[in-house]
C-alpha cells in the first residue's frame, strides 16, 4: 500500500537547468526615456532595446523609467553597471545573447536554429533523421519559486517541411514506441534526449561570458522542487454512494441521474452493415465481451425492444439523411432519441471525404436539436471489435441521452465554474469573425449548459458582448452559487481576458470570482527522478511562483505504480484574476476542483487529462470550426444534452 506520507515528500524535477552563479553584474549602454514615447519594451533598431531601470542606480529605492539599452557603445547613451536582478527580462535577454554568441563561436550552423520572436529560444540538434531533426532547446528563464536564473530545456522533433504526419513521425517525436503503441516511456525517452544533449554541448556551450570577466554555466543534474500533493478523485453514484473508481464505483452503485424511462436509441445503418449493427448491439447488451456487462447492468437502462429500434440508411449523402431524420422524428415523437448511426469512415484512418461527410451530418442532426453518436464499420470489425471500447461508446451514449453518470466530491460548494472556448474564423493570419461561448458545470462536475457569449466581425463588438453576456450568465445564477471560477484556455488574448475581467469587476462584493488559465502545451515539465518511469504521481503539483502552478492530471497511480499507457504532459495553471485576496491554500483548493473536473469527463472511463471546462469547450471550437469551414449555416447549439461527447 502506497505510504501517504511519503506521497508529500515526493520530489520532483524541473526542466530547469539553473544558473550555478545567481548574483552577478554586467555592464549595458542606456539613455533615459521621455514618458510617452513610442515602442515601450520591444526592439527598436541596432540592437537596441526598450527596458525599465532604476532612474538613480545608486538608490535601491529609486523610481523606474524607460530607457532604451544597448550591449554596445553608442553616442548618447551612458555605461551603467546593472545586477542580475534589476530587471528580470533584461538579464534573461543578455543570457540569450550570450548563448548565441557562444554559438556562433563554437558551432557550426547546421547544429543549431535560433527561435522566433514567439519562442526565445535556440535548438540544438541532436540527431538528423529523412523526416526531420531530433532536437533539444533552451530558453533563459527565471523561476520565480526559488529565484534562480536558468535555461529551461525540452526535446522537439522538428519535422521537413512538407511531410505529412505518419508514423515515423510520431515515433521520432517520442509520441508511440517501435511497437507502434502508445509510448510508456515517454517521461523517460525525454529525460534520455536532455542528457543526450549535456552529453553532446555542454562542455561546447558552458561556460559563456557576460563581460566584465563573468563566465556563466548551469546545474546538471537537474536539482528537485518540493511538490504537492492534491487529494486523489473521489466519484459520487446513485444515492449519495462513492468509489474512486468510475467504472467500478457506476457498476456497484449505479449511475447518479439515470436516463428517462422513454429513452429510444435507434441503430442506423446501411442494409449491407446489418450484421455488424447487431454486432454492436449485442456488445452493447453485454452479451459479447467480458470487458462490459451491458447497459442494464452499468447504467440501469434495459436494452430491449421497449427502448431500442433499428432504421436502414440508403447512403449518407444530405437527401438520405433528411429523409431519415424525417422518419426518426416521426417514430419517437416526444421521446429522447439518440441515433447511432454505422459510419464507413473511421477518425484513426481520416480521408477528407469521411471527415467532411461525418461533420455535415453530425450538422444535419444538430439542427434538428438531435445528438448523434457515431461508431466506425472499422472499430467493429477490428481484431479484437470493441472489446476495449463499447464501455466508452456506452457512457457516451447514456450521457447524450441526458444521463449523470457521476459526479465528483468537489472542495467548494456553491461554485459554478465557466469554461470559455473559441471558434473564431480566420482567413489567412486574420481573424474575419470572432465567437466565443462558455461550457457551464458545478464543481462537482455536473454538466449543465452552453451558453453563446459573444459573435461579431468587428472585434469592438465583439469585446462589448463578451463583457455585457459574463455579466448576465453570472447574474442569471448569482442564486444558486456563491462562487464563479472562469477557466480559460492559453490563446485566448490579453484583450478577451480584460473583457472578461472588467465583467467580473462589477459582480457584487459577496461573491467570489477567480479567473484560471489552463496551457496543456505549455514548455515547462518535470520528471520525479525517484521512479524508473520518471513519472509523477497523478495530482502531483509544483509551485512556479507569481501564482502559478505544475499539475499532474495523469501520472502513477497510488496503489499500482505501473505504467500502461503514455502519461500527458502536466499541465500549467495560473491564476490571472480574483475578486479576494488568495492564500496559498486557497489556490491549491481551486486546483483541486480543476483536478476533480478532469475526473468528470463522460466522453469516456478514463479520459481525465483536462477538466472537463476546458477540455468541452476544445471539442465544441473543433466542431463549430468544421461546420463553418463547410459553409454550413449556424445552428443553436444552446440547450442541448453534452452532443460533444
Amino acid at each position: 500500500m502506497f505510504d501517504r506520507k511519503k506521497r508529500f515528500e515526493q520530489r520532483i524535477a524541473l526542466n530547469f537547468l539553473p544558473l550555478v552563479q545567481q548574483d552577478f553584474s554586467f555592464f549595458v549602454y542606456r539613455k533615459q526615456i521621455g514618458v510617452g514615447s513610442e515602442n515601450p519594451n520591444r526592439e527598436r533598431h541596432n540592437g537596441v532595446r526598450r527596458y525599465r531601470l532604476p532612474q538613480n542606480l545608486a538608490l535601491q529605492t529609486s523610481d523606474y523609467v524607460d530607457c532604451d539599452v544597448s550591449f554596445s557603445k553608442i553616442e548618447g547613451f551612458e555605461k551603467v553597471k546593472i545586477y542580475a536582478h534589476t530587471n528580470i527580462h533584461l538579464t534573461k535577454f543578455l543570457l540569450m545573447e550570450a548563448l548565441q554568441k557562444k554559438c556562433r563561436e563554437h558551432l557550426s550552423k547546421q547544429d543549431y536554429l535560433v527561435g522566433t520572436k514567439f519562442r526565445n529560444t535556440i535548438s540544438f540538434v541532436l540527431a538528423k533523421t529523412d523526416v526531420g531533426d531530433e532536437t533539444v532547446w533552451l530558453e533563459p528563464y527565471f523561476l520565480k519559486e526559488t529565484g534562480k536564473f536558468g535555461f529551461l530545456v525540452g526535446f522537439h522533433f522538428k519535422v521537413k517541411e512538407g511531410i505529412p504526419l505518419n508514423r515515423k513521425i510520431l515515433q521520432y517525436s517520442l509520441s508511440i514506441g517501435s511497437d507502434g503503441r502508445e509510448n510508456k516511456n515517454y517521461y523517460v525517452d525525454i529525460f534520455k534526449k536532455i542528457k543526450k544533449f549535456i552529453s553532446k554541448y555542454h562542455s561546447q556551450l558552458f561556460p559563456f561570458e557576460i563581460g566584465d570577466g563573468v563566465a556563466i554555466t548551469i546545474s546538471w543534474p537537474m536539482q528537485d522542487v518540493r511538490s504537492e500533493q492534491l487529494d486523489t478523485k473521489l466519484y459520487i453514484f446513485s444515492n449519495e454512494k462513492k468509489d474512486v473508481s468510475q467504472f467500478q464505483g457506476i457498476r456497484k452503485h449505479g449511475p447518479l441521474v439515470p436516463v428517462r424511462d422513454d429513452s429510444l436509441i435507434c441503430f442506423m445503418y446501411r442494409p449491407e452493415d446489418k450484421p455488424l449493427s447487431y454486432e454492436l448491439y449485442h456488445a452493447l447488451k453485454g452479451d459479447k465481451y467480458a470487458t462490459f456487462p451491458g447497459m442494464d447492468a452499468m447504467f440501469s437502462f434495459s436494452f430491449g425492444n421497449e427502448h431500442v429500434t433499428g432504421l436502414p440508411l440508403n447512403g449518407y449523402d444530405s437527401q438520405c439523411i433528411d429523409a431519415a431524420i424525417k422518419q426518426l422524428l416521426l417514430v419517437s415523437g416526444d421521446r429522447p432519441v439518440l441515433p447511432l448511426i454505422l459510419f464507413p469512415w473511421s477518425r484513426m484512418e481520416r480521408t477528407t471525404e469521411g471527415e467532411d461527410c461525418y461533420y455535415r451530418i453530425k450538422h444535419q442532426f444538430l439542427a434538428n436539436r438531435l445528438p448523434t453518436q457515431f461508431v466506425s464499420l472499422q472499430r467493429i470489425r477490428g481484431r479484437d471489435g470493441l472489446k476495449w471500447s463499447v464501455a466508452n461508446i456506452a457512457l457516451a451514449v447514456f450521457g447524450k441521452l441526458g444521463g449523470k453518470p457521476w459526479k465528483l466530491s468537489p472542495k467548494h460548494e456553491r461554485c459554478l465554474i465557466i469554461g470559455i472556448g473559441q471558434a473564431h474564423r480566420k482567413d489567412g493570419d486574420k481573424i474575419s469573425r470572432y465567437f466565443a461561448y462558455s461550457v457551464l458545470s458545478d464543481s462537482s462536475g455536473l454538466y449543465d449548459s452552453i451558453r453563446i457569449l459573444s459573435k461579431s466581425e468587428n472585434k469592438e463588438h465583439y469585446l462589448d458582448g463578451l463583457t455585457v453576456k459574463i455579466k448576465e450568465v453570472i447574474a442569471e445564477f448569482s442564486d444558486r452559487f456563491d462562487k464563479f471560477v472562469v477557466h480559460t484556455p492559453f490563446k485566448l488574448k490579453k484583450d478577451e481576458i480584460t473583457a472578461i475581467t472588467s465583467a467580473l469587476d462589477a459582480v457584487q462584493s459577496n461573491k467570489t470570482v477567480v479567473v484560471l488559465k489552463f496551457n496543456e502545451k505549455s514548455k515547462f515539465f518535470g520528471f520525479a527522478l525517484g521512479n524508473n518511469s520518471k513519472v509523477p504521481y497523478e495530482s502531483s503539483c509544483v509551485a512556479l511562483g507569481g501564482k502559478e502552478y505544475l499539475v499532474w492530471f495523469e501520472g502513477l497511480q497510488y496503489h499500482n505504480p505501473t505504467v500502461k499507457r503514455r502519461i500527458a504532459r502536466p499541465m500549467h495553471i495560473a491564476f490571472v484574476y480574483s475578486s479576494k485576496e488568495l492564500e496559498h491554500a486557497d489556490e491549491i483548493s481551486y486546483l483541486q476542483d480543476a483536478i476533480n473536473l478532469s475526473g468528470a469527463n463522460w466522453r469516456g472511463f478514463n479520459a481525465k487529462t483536462l477538466p472537463i471546462s476546458v477540455y468541452y469547450a476544445k471539442l465544441i471550437a473543433e466542431y463549430i470550426g468544421h461546420f463553418d469551414r463547410l459553409g454550413l449555416p449556424e445552428i443553436d447549439i444552446e440547450d442541448l444534452p453534452p452532443w460533444f461527447l
